[in-house]
């Protein structure tokens, strides 16, 4: 028993040393999540007045615009090579937020965020199945934890099946299916450039929706044109672009959960905006959701070291 306690006390402090930029990384993918989880607030609101093809033509348009300037050497360095893997990134990320946008319509915010939030039970079995790279159990136990939390945290849920609800389990699917390929992708290719070239994809596959199947808005509120810039410029420009540069340095099971706390972040949204209160369930969902993210980092703790990723071509 005491040698147990002393391998883990010399573990937590191994893991007090963890190199900077691992920290760095799980940074960048909280203050994804973090804003990721307030857009749902925004984009709820604002899907009553604007068409959800519309709206994500102008977010994706007004991220790019913004970045393809002070990026346009690294774009055009880039060449060919990364302009397919961001076409491929961008294909795959604006299906999944077509899926989650027009599903928002029909279903509530919480139901989105809990089935949106499957997309941590994918993940694993995704990357089992495609990949050949079984986790650890500590990493599939940590998946089921996070999911209950998430049930937890959106009840009381409607036990009638919204028309939603099947656009938000397939956006879930594309969201782990885009963690995989970012993995994979943003060690070959410059992280910046690759994730605007992914947004500059979303913006053009989003306009020629809209202009296919939406009439143009004749008047923008200013609640739409807030939400516009809000989900353009953080929840896009600065969170897609922190998800590529951290993604090098963190295994995708981790990525994964760290996101997980995006609907943790989208109640407390709720709460400032809103005025919405988490029941007894929810808060116990956002502990599981805490401790899953601990239970993912057991195998560390213990000195189970996993190799660690591949550097990227040139550096």
């Amino acid at each position: 028993m005491f040698h147990l306690f002393d391998r883990l006390v010399l573990s937590v402090a191994k893991g007090l040393r963890t190199p900077r930029h691992v920290l760095t990384s799980r940074l960048m993918l909280l203050t994804v999540a973090f804003v990721w989880g307030a857009t749902f607030v925004f984009v709820k609101a604002a899907l009553g007045e604007i068409n959800p093809f519309t709206f994500l033509a102008a977010r994706f348009w007004l991220a790019f615009a913004v970045l393809a300037g002070p990026l346009f050497a690294r774009l055009r360095r880039g060449g060919l090579s990364l302009g397919r893997a961001g076409g491929v990134l961008g294909a795959v990320l604006f299906a999944a937020y077509a899926f989650q946008t027009v599903g928002l319509r029909t279903t509530t915010a919480s139901r989105a965020g809990f089935l949106t939030g499957l997309f941590v039970v994918f993940v694993p079995l995704l990357a089992a199945l495609v990949l050949r790279r079984l986790p650890a159990p500590s990493a599939w136990a940590a998946a089921l934890l996070a999911a209950l939390g998430v049930a937890l945290l959106s009840l009381p849920l409607d036990p009638a099946l919204a028309p939603g609800d099947g656009l938000m389990l397939l956006c879930a699917l594309l969201v782990a299916v885009h963690i995989l390929l970012v993995d994979r992708l943003a060690r070959r290719h410059d992280p910046l450039a690759l994730g605007t070239v992914q947004i500059g994809a979303v913006a053009l596959l989003s306009g020629l929706a809209a202009g296919l199947t939406e009439p143009l808005p004749v008047h923008l509120s200013p609640t739409v044109w807030g939400a516009i810039l809000f989900t353009a410029l953080p929840a896009t420009a600065l969170a897609l672009l922190l998800q590529v540069v951290a993604q090098r340095r963190t295994p995708p099971h981790q990525a994964a959960l760290l996101l997980m706390l995006e609907p943790v972040f989208a109640a407390l949204a709720a709460f400032l905006f809103l005025g919405e209160r988490l029941s007894g369930p929810g808060l116990v969902g956002c502990g599981l959701i805490l401790v899953a993210m601990l239970v993912a980092e057991v195998p560390s703790f213990f000195g189970i070291h996993r190799r660690p990723p591949s550097h990227p071509a040139g550096e």
